[in-house]
């Protein structure tokens, strides 16, 4: 019995057995993949403008990208981040009919959703596989529905070919694969079916073959959010050099405004460019080069590494902008044209066709700005008060507490009349939060130490904690559960984020079971749900404000040769797909740190908790009354105090005062409301 007797399955698994066995016995193929293209590609009239053959020296850029992939090429990762309509994609398909016909092995083509996936192989593969003869004598046609040969699976003699979509993560690890084209990364989603990246989930496909290939391809879209820019920095980030006609002298072809180098145009009465006037300046000498003479610039050519591999050898960058296309693709006088348009309804307020240029033109990622804080900003305006103390203003005290492996991070805040807020207390509190409260070394028992302790008003009265927000979602989920629910009467509140806005800022808790060293309690803790995108929506809004006043956010000026304001400013309001539709999220570029940010959600929530959004003037003079009554100000008549013994690991705090015996406050439907005293 043939192999094409037995079940598609079994064949295409003998297939890639057979694939992944020759690898170590196949020599390499003389040819490189522009040559092969030269000699063999067919360009179709159905998905080109330029149908017929395949030409390398109409777009003399591709040739070094395209003979990386070829198999005598040590490199095994290429990154390339070019503008729209530059022959990226092509570069791809040239690779991938390279493969068939030389090179034969399993092989993944990866693009952004499914739909895209079927669409790139009736529109792209389909029409190459036809017109290509080398390639259409090897692939086999569609002949049921059951048969291997399918829209996203081409059996050809030695490999498979799969199309995928980055939003399925069942298609990205199905099988092994040795070659693995990325096709507009940009554009994948952050998190696929809960399964993590679907680059990470591809590329996991490739580890079982020593001779890999992984080609990333895409335009780039928002800064720190862009995956092509974050691998194009990682490589050697080549930038393609042409020679001055006039001059000789090599450079790059950049836009240059601001610089006396660049594109340069004359604009009539109205703004707009005239027609004939637009020249790209020389950087070297100032000569005027006219667009007709680039054909010869871009032959002579070369592409110049701007910086060391984090591979060596192993991985390449490649950087393109519109500039540098080719007669009778883009001109520069519709690049100017287009600048102008956009930069005219920048100044209307639409940014829209302004980022758009600059990502699909200029192949540079656009900076987000106003959709985040500042840290330099809160850095200027912060104040001369002293962490330990709270500010004359600050009648409510909240602490939010972020979980680390090895830590615990918390802030203190204390809010005020439309919900104006201090930053009062620092803590990092380093040790094992799997150790239970009161081991040695558990972070647990500082934590409670902090909460039970007294904080000295403005007014020379102390204030206690009222309420504490834990977030459960990161590391030591179960050892969090059972903190708060031994502390659950004191207003220790178990949190768990939710991504997404218009939630409110803290939503109804729901009952969970509670398992800790092996013993399962039943719905024995509430649960809280945050509306995290909610509240960072509305604390970064705040800390745009300039004047003291509601919702002003307060910060002291010693915390300014720290991370903290970075801390806070983290995230970035971006554009994401959920569910097939275009959101906006609160989201952390990698590598950053949050916790400060996360702490002042928590706090921020466990005030509303608390009940601070239904406050009036009323609740607000009931609260003064008791803690800061009209009296000098404590800060105006400085008394002397002997400095505290600061616990290690930690900032200084504010030395413990003796408990006083306290009432204790009505419970409101938010919390503990009313009086903000209770015992110790």
């Amino acid at each position: 019995m043939g192999a094409h007797d037995l079940p598609a399955d079994f064949a295409r698994a003998e297939a890639m057995a057979a694939a992944m066995f020759a690898e170590f016995f196949r020599p390499p193929a003389n040819q490189t993949v522009s040559q092969w293209a030269d000699a063999n590609r067919m360009l179709s009239g159905k998905s080109s403008s330029e149908p017929g053959p395949w030409r390398t020296d109409r777009t003399p850029y591709l040739r070094q990208i395209m003979d990386d992939l070829s198999a005598r090429s040590t490199v095994q990762e290429v990154a390339v981040m070019f503008a729209a309509q530059l022959g990226k994609s092509e570069t791809g398909n040239n690779w991938l009919g390279y493969i068939i016909d030389n090179e034969p092995g399993p092989v993944m083509c990866v693009q952004p959703t499914t739909d895209m996936a079927k669409r790139f192989s009736r529109q792209r593969i389909a029409p190459m596989l036809e017109e290509t003869p080398a390639l259409r004598r090897k692939v086999r046609e569609n002949r049921s529905r059951d048969d291997a040969n399918t829209t996203l699976m081409k059996d050809f003699a030695g490999g498979v070919l799969v199309i995928s979509g980055a939003n399925s993560a069942a298609s990205l690890r199905s099988m092994p694969v040795r070659y693995l084209f990325l096709d507009e990364i940009d554009a994948y989603p952050q998190d696929v079916d809960g399964e993590g990246s679907p680059i990470v989930l591809a590329e996991k496909r490739t580890s079982t073959f020593a001779r890999r290939k992984v080609l990333k391809v895409s335009t780039p879209t928002i800064k720190h959010f862009s995956r092509i820019e974050a691998s194009y920095q990682q490589s050697n980030a080549c930038v393609y050099h042409v020679p001055c006609p006039h001059c000789g002298e090599y450079q790059p072809l950049e836009w240059g405004t601001g610089s006396g180098h660049g594109l340069r145009w004359r604009k009539d009465e109205a703004g707009m460019p005239i027609n004939g006037t637009v020249r790209y300046v020389c950087a070297a000498n100032g000569c005027e080069i006219e667009e007709h003479q680039k054909p010869g610039m871009l032959a002579a050519g070369r592409w110049q590494p701007t910086r060391e591999s984090t591979r060596p050898g192993l991985f390449t960058g490649y950087h393109l902008n519109a500039l540098y296309a080719p007669l009778g693709w883009v001109s520069w006088a519709d690049l100017v044209q287009q600048f102008t348009e956009a930069h005219q309804a920048d100044r209307r307020g639409d940014k829209s066709r302004l980022k758009t240029f600059v990502n699909t033109a200029l192949a540079e990622t656009w900076e987000i700005k106003g959709e985040g804080g500042d840290a330099s900003a809160l850095a200027a305006r912060a104040e001369k008060y002293d962490l330990g103390t709270v500010p004359r203003g600050g009648l409510m005290l909240t602490m939010g507490v972020d979980v680390q492996p090895d830590r615990l991070e918390a802030r203190v805040w204390a809010f005020g009349r439309g919900e104006e807020s201090w930053l009062v207390a620092r803590h990092i509190i380093y040790g094992d939060p799997n150790l239970d409260e009161g081991a040695e070394g558990s972070p647990w028992t500082r934590l409670t130490e902090i909460r039970r302790t007294p904080i000295l008003h403005a007014s020379g009265a102390q204030m206690i904690i009222e309420g504490t927000g834990i977030d459960t979602g990161g590391h030591n989920t179960n050892a969090v559960y059972s903190y708060c629910r031994g502390h659950a009467h004191a207003n220790v509140l178990a949190f768990k984020g939710a991504s997404t806005y218009g939630r409110p800022v803290i939503g109804k808790p729901s009952l969970i079971d509670v398992t800790w060293r092996g013993k399962t309690t039943p719905r024995s803790l509430k649960l809280w749900i945050i509306g995290t995108d909610t509240a960072k929506h509305l604390l970064y809004g705040r800390m745009r404000l300039t004047q003291p006043g509601p919702g002003y956010i307060h910060l002291p000026d010693s915390l300014v040769q720290t991370d903290e304001f970075d801390q806070m400013t983290a995230s970035r309001l971006m554009p994401v797909t959920v569910q097939g539709k275009q959101s906006m999220r609160w989201i952390t570029p990698s590598g950053k740190r949050e916790e400060a940010g996360d702490c002042q959600v928590y706090a921020y929530a466990g005030a509303c908790y608390l009940g601070i959004q239904q406050y009036r003037e009323p609740s607000w003079a009931r609260r003064e009354a008791k803690i800061a009554p009209r009296a000098p100000d404590l800060f105006s008549q400085p008394q002397p105090a002997e400095e505290a013994e600061s616990p290690a690991n930690e900032t200084a705090q504010v030395q413990p005062q003796p408990p006083t015996r306290q009432s204790v406050p009505r419970r409101g439907r938010f919390g503990m409301r009313g009086d903000p005293w209770r015992s110790l």
